[in-house]
């Protein structure tokens, strides 16, 4: 069966768009709050770099740049994390240390203990 192309406005298609990422920022929150998140990896699984980055209001090369090394985060990039995906900063601020350790003690080979 063909497709047929919908007819729909440009606002239908930023709100549509809106919701999925409402959605997915929804599920991230429950993953967040569950401990279910390990590393930047899931986050980006999820919701896709370009478009975190675009919410964030950063560039895109900048917040790959930083997940890579998550001690560059500036504070106020935290909170607007945290206040977008709608969690307390207190979760992901124990997320990018548990990053940040993980990291480091990988690189010198020190056992890893949380």
């Amino acid at each position: 069966m063909a497709r047929t192309k919908r007819n729909i406005s440009q606002e239908q298609k930023e709100n549509e768009s809106n919701e999925q990422l409402r959605h997915k920022l929804n599920s991230l929150k429950t993953d967040f709050e569950t401990n279910k998140v390990e590393s930047f990896a899931k986050i980006n699984a999820l919701i896709p770099p370009s478009v975190f980055a675009r919410q964030l209001h950063m560039g895109y090369e900048s917040f790959k740049s930083k997940c890579n090394n998550p001690g560059d985060f500036s504070n106020n990039e935290l909170v607007r994390m945290a206040e977008l995906i709608d969690i307390d900063i207190n979760i992901l601020i124990k997320f990018i240390f548990k990053m940040m350790k993980y990291k480091n003690k990988y690189k010198t080979g020190e056992p890893i203990r949380l």
